[in-house]
């Protein structure tokens, strides 16, 4: 079932030069349907604005709201950011760590993000996803403490842009192929 989510997105993204939004239920159950926006700007905390990592560990996002963030998915951790792994080859499902720069191994530039629901880990975890390994995550949840740094708790929505180069918001659609993907 995986491949064929991801043949979706991958179908999906092909048709990003024609419109904006997509609709797309990402999980297989047909509960939470998100629809799959690419955002056109950054730092509104809303899902066409999402919030930047940065924004978040400064405190410029507001503690105790729920907001979208998007980032790049580098890793994940287990019960403490001193056993942050910063690799796709991981067995635990309840977070992911989330960065501003696609190759991030600094503990102190990421944010974690629980997931606490099997749907969400199923759909955004490395244990699940290892291919979206570095790849472009916008997540929604309640911003606050987690591990004892500023981070997501409860993530209530999120879905992968695969190849998708956060430094392309702000700018057309048509741009995005002059530009090469980074990941």
């Amino acid at each position: 079932m995986k491949s064929c989510q991801a043949l979706i997105l991958f179908s999906a993204l092909g048709l990003l030069h024609s419109c904006e939004k997509v609709e797309l239920n990402p999980n297989t159950d047909g509960d939470n349907a998100v629809e799959i926006v690419v955002p056109t700007s950054l730092g509104q905390g809303t899902q066409v604005s999402p919030y930047t990592i940065a924004q978040v560990i400064s405190g410029d996002a507001p503690s105790g709201s729920t907001s979208w963030v998007c980032g790049y998915t580098v890793g994940s951790t287990y019960r403490t950011m001193s056993n942050a792994i910063f690799d796709a080859n991981t067995t635990y499902s309840g977070n992911i760590l989330i960065s501003d720069d696609s190759l991030c191994e600094d503990k102190s530039k990421c944010i974690v993000v629980e997931l606490t629901t099997k749907v969400m880990q199923q759909s955004l975890s490395l244990a699940e996803n290892p291919q979206h390994y570095r790849q472009c995550v916008i997540v929604n949840g309640l911003l606050g403490r987690y591990f004892s740094q500023p981070g997501i708790r409860s993530a209530k929505a999120g879905y992968y842009l695969d190849g998708f180069d956060i430094s392309n918001i702000n700018t057309s659609p048509e741009e995005w192929n002059e530009k090469e993907i980074g990941y």
